[in-house]
């Protein structure tokens, strides 16, 4: 026996009603958001620029591609497999804005950057930092902030701040963000490989520096920090400037010119995690 659809006419077309409203609000929306796109892209165009900044902003760019050219001119050392294996030590990069305000990156320093993953602001990654590779950080030395994070601090970025890809629901070809927050999505990937059931294997591999290293990383995403200092009030002003000023970023145009960590950089973890 069929059943009848007891919803009164005029319920119907009221629901009919908001379903086309809705719409049209929906698309409204998207045209007032492509034309204000439009619109900021020609105030942006026609934006006044004084000739002190463009003059600024071209001697900041010919110090650094000077940076970058000094460095690579530089030979690097050959290391054994069993010296650069001795060496290695857990580093964590934080990338953070540029030094100077309307800077363009170098290539080399900006492949660089992209290889590591670390394309946006307030972004970092776990990097096994052997003697080799201490030397091309030397490139991106403005522009991240470097330091050896203890366990503690690895707990709580992966408790927190942990992201993989995972496939999408909704359209199986492609893939979504999603937060590592169970031990399960672990055991998928690793283990069968690599017989890694949870996420505290995951932090013991990274901190040891095993052989895993790099599937590892190689499987998470950027951590994605929140900003230092939030809002506009004389409070947030002072410490922006002491947070300008304790990571305030050295740049030398020596060939020598070795990376610097931060000591503290658990204190730097704890702020913006």
């Amino acid at each position: 026996m069929a059943i009848l659809n007891s919803n009164p006419e005029i319920l119907l077309r009221k629901r009919k009603n908001a379903d086309r409203k809705r719409l049209e609000k929906q698309e409204q929306a998207r045209e007032k958001a492509v034309t204000q796109k439009k619109i900021k892209k020609k105030q942006q165009e026609n934006k006044f620029i004084r000739a002190e900044t463009l003059v600024s902003n071209h001697k900041s760019n010919e110090l650094e591609k000077k940076r970058i050219k000094n460095l690579t001119k530089k030979k690097q050392q050959v290391l054994s497999e069993e010296e650069t294996q001795g060496n290695a030590k857990l580093l964590f990069l934080i990338r953070i804005p540029n030094h100077t305000k309307g800077l363009k990156i170098p290539t080399k320093a900006n492949q660089l950057l992209t290889v590591l993953k670390l394309t946006e602001v307030n972004t970092a990654v776990f990097v096994k930092a052997t003697p080799t590779v201490m030397d091309m950080l030397t490139l991106i030395a403005p522009y991240v902030i470097v330091g050896q994070p203890s366990l503690n601090s690895v707990r709580q970025l992966f408790q927190k701040r942990a992201r993989i890809l995972v496939p999408d629901d909704e359209n199986p070809e492609s893939t979504k963000v999603a937060k590592l927050d169970t031990n399960q999505l672990v055991e998928d990937q690793f283990g069968n490989d690599l017989g890694l059931i949870c996420i505290e294997d995951l932090v013991h591999e990274l901190t040891s520096l095993s052989d895993n290293f790099v599937a590892i990383t190689s499987w998470l995403l950027p951590f994605k920090l929140n900003p230092p200092v939030n809002g506009w009030g004389p409070q947030a002003k002072l410490a922006k400037l002491l947070h300008s000023t304790d990571n305030k970023q050295s740049i030398s145009l020596a060939q020598d010119f070795k990376l610097q960590e931060v000591e503290d950089i658990d204190k730097i973890i704890e702020q913006q995690n």
